[in-house]
């Protein structure tokens, strides 16, 4: 069974208030040490989050309380003038998309809330050949057979430079819709949440 998640990204080096170490690539920081050192730096702006996994710097938007939202969009805001009244596309981040407790999707760089928009139009393609999924780069194609969706690997490649694609893994639509769904409302929700707090702040 699938499960989809809004995330947001909580980059260690834009949510601390103290130098945050750059890890050099030798390093090969493993899982734990990298939480540790994310808990620390998000810790100096007194943010209490967990991840939606060990080592990631995603968090599901639906398990923030207002006093950790509140420090996010203090973060998020800083050099933005509070304008109009969709703000999804100021959160870096996306949708998680996980089987049986395995990430199989998750949003890449450039990546934000408002990508949504492309995982909806899945349904509306007409097309049975590969097409792309922007998640940010690197992303993925998806194309469409016997009422399921198949998924390549992540690429930064276009369609005309592939020779052959291949899927890595495939979902039911109909499964797929239903979670979509429930992320349009939840991101409805979250939107809402962000409007009211800032009045606040």
């Amino acid at each position: 069974m699938i499960e989809l998640f809004n995330v947001i990204e909580i980059d260690p080096f834009k949510y601390s208030q103290e130098d945050y170490e750059i890890l050099e690539l030798s390093d090969a920081p493993t899982s734990k040490e990298r939480d540790e050192r994310w808990q620390k730096a998000i810790s100096s702006l007194d943010l209490n989050l967990k991840p939606i996994q060990e080592g990631s710097y995603f968090v599901d938007i639906e398990t923030l309380d207002d006093e950790n939202l509140k420090i996010i969009l203090k973060v998020v805001f800083e050099d933005v003038e509070v304008e109009g009244t969709d703000f999804l596309s100021l959160f870096d981040g996306g949708i998680i998309l996980k089987e049986n407790n395995k990430i199989f999707l998750e949003p890449q760089c450039c990546a934000d809330l408002e990508d949504i928009k492309n995982w909806e139009y899945i349904f509306e393609n007409n097309s049975l050949d590969w097409s792309q999924l922007w998640i940010g780069h690197p992303w993925i194609f998806y194309k469409k057979e016997n009422e399921k969706i198949q998924f390549s690997d992540y690429t930064e490649n276009i369609l005309s430079e592939i020779e052959n694609i291949k899927a890595v893994f495939e979902i039911n639509e109909s499964d797929l819709k239903i979670e979509i769904d429930k992320m349009k409302m939840q991101q409805r929700y979250f939107n809402n949440r962000v409007i009211n707090l800032l009045k606040e702040i």
